[in-house]
C-alpha cells in the first residue's frame, strides 16, 4: 500500500503564537520533544472534517427519528462501535486497526479531485482513502468507543525510509505510545518506528509541534 504524498503540512513555525511549552507525563513521541497549544484554529482541514462529521451524524440521527428506527448511520460503523463495547483498550486498538486497514487505499484526487481532502469516517468507509483518512477513521472510531481524546492523537510525519509524508493514529496506553498505521498489520510501539519523524500531532484538545529531542527551542508566546 502506498504512502500519501499529499498530507497537508502547515508552516507551523511561521504562525504567530504557534505553540507554547507543555509538560506532560507521556513518553517522547518518536523520540521528539513537543510544544503544545490549545489553539488549533489554523488546522482548517482537521476542523472542517470534524464539522462535516458532526453534521453527518446529526443528519443520520434526524433520519432515524423521522422514521422511528435505529441504526441510520453506516452499517459498518454501527457494527464496529457495537463490537468495541466491553473490550479492553488494547483489544479495541487491535480491532479498530484491523477493521480500518481492510479498506482500500484511494488517493484523494481520485475520490475528491483535490490532493488533500481530509475525509470523515463515513466518507472513508464509503470510498476508501489515503493515510490521513485511515488515521482519522481510527481516531474517531476509538472516540465513539469511549476512548478519551486525551489518550489519542492523529500524527502527521515524515517516513525517512521512503522520503514521503504520512499520518498515523497514536494511542497512549499505560505510559506507552502505540501506533495504528495503515502500513503496519499490527499495533506497534512508537519506539519501534525509528524512521518516523513527526511534524505535528493533533486532537480535539489542541496540537503539538514536534522537534528532535536533542534540539533546544523556546516557546513562542
Amino acid at each position: 500500500m502506498r504512502f500519501s504524498r499529499s498530507v497537508p503540512l502547515l508552516l507551523v513555525l511561521a504562525l504567530p503564537g504557534a505553540a507554547s511549552a507543555a509538560s506532560h507525563e507521556a513518553p517522547l513521541l518518536f523520540g521528539t520533544r513537543e510544544a503544545f497549544s490549545p489553539d488549533s484554529a489554523a488546522f482548517f482541514k482537521w476542523h472542517g472534517m470534524l464539522e462535516r462529521f458532526a453534521g453527518e451524524r446529526r443528519q443520520a440521527a434526524a433520519a432515524c427519528s423521522a422514521r422511528a428506527v435505529e441504526g441510520c448511520e453506516p452499517a459498518e460503523w454501527g457494527a464496529l462501535v457495537a463490537a468495541l463495547k466491553g473490550l479492553d483498550l488494547r483489544a479495541k486498538l487491535d480491532r479498530v486497526n484491523a477493521a480500518i486497514n481492510r479498506h482500500p487505499y484511494v488517493p484523494s484526487y481520485v475520490n475528491w479531485h483535490e490532493s488533500n481532502h481530509w475525509e470523515t469516517p463515513f466518507e472513508f468507509l464509503a470510498k476508501g482513502g489515503q493515510c490521513q483518512d485511515y488515521a482519522i477513521a481510527k481516531y474517531l472510531l476509538l472516540r465513539a468507543a469511549d476512548v478519551p481524546a486525551s489518550s489519542l492523537r492523529v500524527v502527521v510525519l515524515r517516513d525517512t525510509r521512503l522520503g514521503l509524508d504520512h499520518a498515523v493514529t497514536v494511542v497512549y496506553v499505560g505510559g506507552e505510545a502505540l501506533v495504528l498505521d495503515n502500513q503496519q498489520h499490527d499495533v506497534v510501539p512508537a519506539s519501534s518506528l525509528g524512521f518516523y519523524r513527526p511534524y505535528y500531532s493533533i486532537n480535539e484538545q489542541g496540537w503539538w509541534l514536534h522537534r528532535p529531542a536533542s534540539a533546544r527551542y523556546a516557546a513562542v508566546n
